[in-house]
């Protein structure tokens, strides 16, 4: 009976070895491959309305909208142990960032005889794309050093 519970000792040791490898692999596997996306839309919408000796009465209407997307978090581990080990760590940042804005301008002339109307619609597109890498490195080299026993020439 000693053998036995012996044996039943160590097979427990092994699953729970092999239960803790499995969740340090999966836990190694989420961190190295994660990556978030986020992004959003806001729109802002702005309205003039004003008077001028040259244009009469205009209104003018702002329309903007931001579009931001974000792409973030991308970072990868490599570890080589031997005589030279080499870690090398991946940071990646991608920011994509779109502007989108809309100019609406309704002028309204007031003359004599007539009414004029001029719409003007303008639309900027302006996008930035600031990319950023960043490599960390990290070499170590372990030298060998053979030695040649001394031998003496009779």
């Amino acid at each position: 009976s000693y053998l036995l519970t012996y044996y039943i000792y160590y097979i427990y040791i092994y699953i729970y070895i092999y239960i803790l490898l499995l969740l340090l692999l999966l836990l190694l596997r989420s961190s190295t491959s994660s990556y978030v996306r986020t992004s959003y839309v806001r729109t802002y919408v702005r309205t003039y309305v004003g008077r001028s000796v040259r244009y009469g009465t205009y209104v003018r209407t702002y329309v903007r909208t931001y579009v931001r997307t974000y792409v973030r978090t991308y970072v990868r581990t490599y570890v080589r142990s031997s005589s030279t080990y080499v870690v090398r760590t991946y940071v990646r940042t991608y920011v994509l960032r779109t502007y989108v804005t809309t100019t609406t301008t309704t002028t309204t002339t007031y003359y004599l005889r007539y009414v004029t109307v001029t719409v003007t619609l303008r639309t900027y597109v302006r996008t930035y794309v600031p990319l950023r890498y960043v490599t960390l490195r990290y070499v170590r080299t372990v030298r060998t050093v053979r030695t040649v026993p001394y031998r003496t020439v009779p």
